[in-house]
Parts: structure tokens; C-alpha cells; sequence
């Protein structure tokens, strides 16, 4: 079988619990990668059991997400369906969305964390704020970057197959479970204490799916927002948590989810967004 035979690949396709869908794109994914992936980890100097750098996590990550357009629209020919069923429109609203999520995603970070240096478990360091403006512009296509294949892929065709043959709460659990899931690749000492935030993460980026109309624009905003303000954060070195609370209730750099303050960022977002969707009914 030729690996994309469109008809011979569209009869598994139709045949297959949306399960198996998904498990076959990570395949073809992973098949389609190695070849790429291999040399390029030589090129970085990185071993899969050595720590990744964030330069070698760039690199790599860049290379597997190039990949994902093509293989979505190869899918979606297989399927026989239009971009629209993963959440895809090519419209002025798409824009509209992914700006508001955008400012969405900033504004409940920076909240979060001028409450946290209110109580004193925060503290600012505004003389290194000069360090953010040339970071700005990259940051920001780095982190719409990454936020449009997730979401592409994990709210966007991951989702709309699990919908095929489960119900939209036990959709949003499995693609969660996999989105989580899917970030021990990279990192697995900061991402393991990260997971049950990360699974609550794929849950408020579910919502913000339906709330859209059933578009991604909002939810590739919302994760944009996140991205960009921690990262410029966190690079900027802008801020230090204090000795005397504990990093479970505040919050350390680099594990963003694995504390008290992270899921507060989402509980306030995913109720934001409950608000908007009981609005709409």
C-alpha cells in the first residue's frame, strides 16, 4: 500500500473507530517525522534520554509541526471532508477570535500573577522590563505557531474524531488525556507534576472550541495568550517567587501548571468562558 493512496486509505478510514484514527495519524505523524528527526537530533546534539534544551526542543518541535498541515489535509481528502469539520474557516471571524482569545489568554495570566505579588508570594523585577521589547515580536510568532498545530490537531481532528463515537464529554476527556499525555515526550521531569493541569487545560480549550461556534479561533488565541506572556515572562526574567511560599501554592518557572496559581488561570478562564456560552443559548 502505497503510504498516501487516498482511496485505499479512506476504506480504513470509514472503517475505523475514531480511536484508531487517531492512533493511525500518530503513526503515519511519527513515520513521516523519524527520517527528519533523526539526523536533525545529531545535527542539536540531543539524545532522547539527555535533558532538551529549549533551542534542541525548538528545533525539533519546528520539524514535527511543519509536517502537521500537510498531513490534516491529507486527512481531510481521506476523510472527504472540508477543513470547517475541524474547526477551520478561512474568515475575517477567525482573526476576530483568535485576537480576543489572544488578550484573553494575556490578561488572566498578568492577573493571576498581580494578585500573587499582592499577597507577597511574587515579586517584580521591572528593571529588566527593557529585556522584553526585542522579545516581543518572536515570542509572539513562536507562540502562534505552536497554539495553531495543537489546537489544529488536538481540538481540531483529534476532537472531531472522538466525536464521531463518544459523547462531547467523554470526547473532551480521551482528547485531553492525549493532549496531556503526548508533553512526556519533550520533557517528562517538568511535565509529569504538570499533567493533571495540562489535562484541565485541554478541557478549557475544548470549551472554547464550542463557544466559537465550533471554530478554533478562540481556543488558538486563548493557548496563544498563554504561551506568549509566560514565555516572555519567564525569558524577560521579570519576576521571582518568594522562599517563604511553597512552589504547589505559587507557581515555579517552568512548570507553570503544577501549582495553585496555574489552575487558577484556567478555573477563572474556563468560567469566563461558561459565562459566554450560557450567553449564547
Amino acid at each position: 500500500m502505497q503510504i498516501f493512496d487516498v482511496n485505499q486509505w479512506s476504506i480504513i478510514f470509514n472503517d475505523a473507530n475514531s480511536l484508531i484514527k487517531l492512533i493511525l495519524f500518530l503513526i503515519v505523524w511519527a513515520v513521516i517525522w523519524l527520517p527528519i528527526a533523526i539526523p536533525l537530533a545529531r545535527l542539536v546534539k540531543w539524545h532522547p534520554a539527555a535533558p532538551i534544551t529549549i533551542k534542541q526542543k525548538l528545533s525539533l518541535l519546528t520539524s514535527l509541526y511543519l509536517i502537521a498541515p500537510f498531513l490534516v489535509w491529507w486527512v481531510s481528502k481521506i476523510e472527504g471532508v472540508s477543513l470547517l469539520r475541524y474547526g477551520l474557516t478561512w474568515q475575517v471571524n477567525l482573526f476576530q477570535s483568535i485576537l480576543f482569545g489572544l488578550i484573553l489568554g494575556i490578561s488572566s495570566i498578568i492577573l493571576i500573577y498581580y494578585l500573587e505579588s499582592l499577597g507577597g508570594w511574587l515579586q517584580w523585577k521591572l528593571e529588566n522590563f527593557a529585556r522584553l521589547l526585542r522579545l516581543i515580536f518572536p515570542l509572539l510568532i513562536v507562540a502562534l505557531f505552536v497554539s495553531l498545530i495543537e489546537e489544529i490537531i488536538f481540538r481540531g481532528v483529534f476532537f472531531s474524531f472522538l466525536r464521531e463515537d463518544f459523547s462531547l464529554p467523554l470526547a473532551t476527556i480521551i482528547s485531553s488525556i492525549v493532549f496531556a499525555s503526548l508533553h512526556l515526550i519533550w520533557e517528562r521531569e517538568d511535565s509529569l507534576p504538570q499533567l493533571p493541569g495540562l489535562f484541565l487545560m485541554g478541557v478549557i480549550l475544548v470549551i472554547a472550541r464550542l463557544v466559537d461556534h465550533d471554530r478554533l479561533g478562540l481556543a488558538i488565541g486563548l493557548h496563544s495568550g498563554w504561551i506568549f506572556t509566560l514565555s516572555c515572562l519567564d525569558t524577560a526574567n521579570l519576576y521571582s517567587f518568594s522562599e517563604n511560599i511553597p512552589q504547589w501554592l505559587a507557581g515555579k518557572p517552568g512548570q507553570p501548571l503544577a501549582s495553585v496559581a496555574g489552575l487558577m488561570v484556567l478555573l477563572l478562564t474556563g468560567l469566563f468562558l461558561g459565562l459566554l456560552f450560557e450567553a449564547q443559548l
